[in-house]
């Protein structure tokens, strides 16, 4: 399951966060969890990270660490090929009930 991550990062927090970043970045994922890409807002305080995951708890154990530090927003998302394709599939078997 792909799923985004938002973590905004408060001004506060974020010499601690960069600093347990470099801890945690050092480590292998856990079994189940891979980190497709990572992207970082121009100002520094969100990071996009987005992560293909085999469990919600397997997410959860890797980002644990930063729950202190990072407000977090999760999202499972689609890719869009994928969804234009189950669309149109929902859509065919819709018009054949009519």
């Amino acid at each position: 399951m792909l799923l985004l991550n938002i973590a905004r990062i408060s001004p506060e927090h974020s010499l601690e966060a960069l600093k347990r970043w470099e801890e945690v970045g050092c480590m292998e994922c856990p079994e189940g969890v891979k980190v497709i890409n990572q992207w970082i807002d121009a100002g520094g305080s969100r990071v996009f990270t987005l992560y293909d995951v085999e469990s919600i708890e397997a997410y959860m154990a890797y980002n644990f660490p930063f729950m202190d530090l990072c407000e977090v927003e999760v999202f499972p998302v689609i890719e869009s090929g994928t969804l234009k394709k189950l669309a149109e599939e929902q859509i065919k078997a819709l018009s054949g009930l009519a």
